[in-house]
């Protein structure tokens, strides 16, 4: 995703294609994977055809029969972790900045049959219903230059967790616990910090914006939030009563609504009317969106920043158009580098290709 801010030039490409390869080759402790990942990654750079297959990856790698890729998915020896840190520490060392935003999100992959790891009757964004799919909750690095997708955890379902027959065949780690969305997202939030990635913000969806052990996430590891929260979300006001978020709108003077732009969209500016109001915690407020062709189209953001942190109206709204970046890199990885074309049912055919399709466009 952070091509056109980096590469201006097909020699650049290389470059950086050449950087990636030195730090994701102590990953792989022989030659054959670590020749067999690169000429992955080569492949998936090339952009040609719709499907991402181990048979189409291995045509356009020059390869005879598809085995070498389906064993670096399956059999060979590597670490995927230890390749999606060294893909993060591509994409710090290029647009690594403190005023960072961490987006969080997630996407869903429709599927038949129950056998591949992950996938039960659960919502799906993509439809907005209840579906047979398997999710992902995904952070992209977000900045003012570009924006990558830097870490992933694959949601597995309680009905899976609680299968231990199905665990065994699906190769599930015995130490994988069933674990929440917003759990997940947190985990990647405190991650990031304990790993000295540079950000300042989490931006997210009421999924996320209600959890508060995500919030407490966020606010321990010292890095501001502005989080969609559902309608009947409670704060306590600064007379101390509680109220949802929702009775705040008609409480903003129609002076205090003020037409902002949170960002540029496919059809151009994405401009709303937008208010804020306080709460009993000085460091907390609320972010009041109101469309400007429907008044009662209203949209909530919970804010924190921490303290010596400066607030305005103009930074929050920011932050707030910031989380759609994660729903362009799902397209592009989507359309170009094949992060939805798993082809086996297993716990490392899920994992490893997902980090190696997240490579190419690191760059791309």
């Amino acid at each position: 995703m952070a091509a056109r801010a980096i590469v201006e030039d097909y020699a650049w490409l290389e470059r950086l294609h050449g950087e990636l390869r030195g730090l994701l080759a102590p990953v792989f402790a022989q030659a054959r994977s670590r020749l067999t990942a690169f000429a992955y990654i080569g492949a998936l750079l090339t952009e040609r055809g719709d499907r991402k297959s181990c048979w189409q990856l291995a045509e356009e790698a020059g390869h005879a029969t598809p085995r070498r890729m389906q064993a670096l998915l399956a059999e060979y020896s590597w670490d995927w972790k230890a390749a999606l840190a060294g893909l993060q520490r591509f994409i710090v060392s290029h647009l690594g900045d403190p005023e960072a935003i961490l987006a969080l999100d997630e996407t869903a992959e429709l599927k038949k049959g129950t056998a591949t790891i992950g996938v039960a009757r659960q919502h799906a964004g993509i439809t907005g219903q209840v579906e047979n799919c398997q999710t992902v909750v995904f952070a992209a690095y977000v900045t003012a230059r570009a924006h990558a997708l830097s870490d992933f955890r694959l949601y597995l379902p309680k009905a899976w967790c609680a299968d231990q027959a199905r665990r065994e065949k699906a190769h599930v780690p015995d130490d994988v616990a069933f674990t929440t969305k917003p759990a997940l997202g947190a985990d990647m939030i405190t991650g990031a910090a304990d790993a000295g990635i540079p950000f300042a913000w989490v931006a997210a969806d009421e999924v996320y914006g209600r959890s508060s052990k995500l919030r407490q996430a966020c606010e321990q590891a010292g890095k501001g939030y502005v989080l969609t929260v559902p309608v009947n979300f409670t704060v306590t006001l600064p007379s101390g009563r509680k109220a949802p978020v929702s009775a705040l709108a008609a409480m903003v003077p129609q002076t205090a609504w003020e037409t902002r732009s949170c960002g540029r969209g496919c059809k151009g500016h994405r401009d709303y009317e937008w208010a804020w109001a306080g709460t009993a915690s000085p460091r907390h407020w609320v972010l009041i969106r109101r469309s400007l062709s429907d008044p009662s189209d209203l949209a909530f953001f919970y804010c924190h920043a921490p303290e010596g942190r400066p607030v305005s109206l103009t930074v929050l709204t920011g932050v707030a158009g910031k989380r759609w970046p994660a729903e362009e890199c799902f397209q592009q990885g989507k359309g170009q580098a094949g992060l939805d074309q798993h082809q086996a049912r297993t716990w490392h055919f899920l994992h490893r290709p997902t980090v190696l399709s997240m490579s190419p466009k690191a760059h791309a």
